[in-house]
C-alpha cells in the first residue's frame, strides 16, 4: 500500500512514537513528513509503503498552528517544558505594540530555531548538545509566514494571547512566540500548540493514534496539493522509464496550493511522479511512485 495517513497527535506523544503506533498496526513500511514537538498537538502526515519517496514534496505544504502565547515569562526552549531564564511578568505589556509590530513578520524574515530542537550541528541533534551541557549557537535562517491573525486578543487577566499562523516549511512558533516576547519587553513562551493543517489536508480529517483501522489519503488526493498534469498511458511508461515527456501531451491541466514552475506533478493511471520542467516543453522526471 502507498498511501498517506492523517494523525491527530496528542500532546506529550513524540512524533516518531506514533510512526511506531502506525507501523505496528499496519505492518509497512512508514516514515513521518516533519516532527511536531512532543509538547504539540495536531496534525501529523505518515507516509505508509513507496509514498516514505514524497516526504520533501510534503515538508514544502503550507501548515497552519493555533498558538497560546504566554507574555510575562522567558524559558530555554520557548514553550512551557523549560526551564524559566526570566520572570519579569505582564502588567506593563502593551497589546498595541505587537499588534503593530505583527504585520513586519509576513513574509520572508530571518528566524533563530530554539536550542531544543531536532536542527542538527556538526552532525549532532541540537537538543542534544543543548541537554548534555554544552554551549549551542544556532543560526538564523530564512522562513516564510503567510499570515498571522489573532484569535484571541490579549487577556489582561492571565497575560496570553491566541494566535492563528500560516507559515512554510522550517518555521519554529516557539522562536516566534520568543521574538514576539522580545519585542514586548517582558519575554513570552507557547502554552500550547497545534497544528490544524497542511496543504489540503486538516486536522477534523485526521485519525486517533489508537485507533483500530485508518482512513487513508491517496496519492490522488496527495496530488492535488500542487501543479499537476494528467498524462497519457504511453507517456505514464515514457516517465515511469525514466525519460522526458513533453508538457503539452497532457490531457488536463490543474493548479494546487504550490505554484512553482519547475515542478510539476505527473499523475498516470498508476503512478504519480513530481518532474522538473527543463525548457522545450520537456518534464525530466525527479520522483516517481505508484499509486497502489
Amino acid at each position: 500500500m502507498n498511501a498517506l495517513i492523517l494523525i491527530n497527535k496528542p500532546e506529550g506523544l513524540r512524533s516518531s512514537k506514533c510512526v511506531g503506533i502506525v507501523k505496528r498496526k499496519l505492518k509497512f513500511k512508514v516514515g513521518h513528513s516533519g516532527t511536531l514537538d512532543s509538547t504539540a498537538s495536531g496534525l501529523l502526515i505518515i507516509l505508509v509503503g513507496h509514498a516514505t519517496r514524497l516526504c520533501e514534496y510534503v515538508m514544502s505544504l503550507p501548515k497552519v498552528y493555533r498558538a497560546k502565547i504566554q507574555f510575562g515569562v522567558e524559558t530555554d526552549t520557548y514553550d512551557y517544558s523549560g526551564n524559566v531564564l526570566s520572570e519579569k511578568g505582564f502588567e506593563n505589556f502593551n497589546p498595541e505594540l505587537i499588534n503593530d509590530f505583527m504585520y513586519s513578520f509576513s513574509g520572508w524574515r530571518l528566524q533563530t530555531p530554539p536550542a531544543v530542537s531536532a536542527i542538527k550541528i556538526e552532525g549532532r541533534p541540537a537538543y542534544k548538545l543543548f541537554r548534555s551541557g554544552s554551549d549551542v549557537e544556532m543560526k538564523a535562517r530564512p522562513v516564510f509566514f503567510r499570515n498571522i491573525k489573532v484569535l484571541s486578543p490579549f487577556n489582561q487577566s492571565d497575560g496570553t494571547m491566541e494566535l492563528e499562523i500560516s507559515c512554510g516549511r522550517g518555521t519554529y512558533i516557539r522562536s516566534l512566540a520568543h521574538d514576539l516576547g522580545k519585542i514586548s519587553g517582558c519575554g513570552a513562551f507557547i502554552k500550547s500548540l497545534t497544528r490544524t493543517s497542511i496543504g489540503n489536508f486538516n486536522l477534523s480529517d485526521s485519525n486517533s493514534p489508537d485507533d483500530e483501522k485508518f482512513k487513508i489519503v491517496t496519492m490522488s488526493e496527495f496530488a492535488k496539493n500542487f501543479m499537476r498534469v494528467n498524462i497519457s498511458d504511453k507517456d505514464e511508461k515514457t516517465f515511469s522509464n525514466g525519460l522526458s515527456i513533453l508538457l503539452s501531451h497532457g490531457e488536463k491541466f490543474s493548479r494546487g496550493f504550490i505554484p512553482d514552475k519547475n515542478l510539476i506533478c505527473v499523475e498516470g493511471g498508476k503512478i504519480l511522479g513530481f518532474g522538473e520542467y527543463v525548457g522545450y516543453d520537456y518534464i525530466k522526471p525527479v520522483t516517481i511512485v505508484s499509486k497502489v
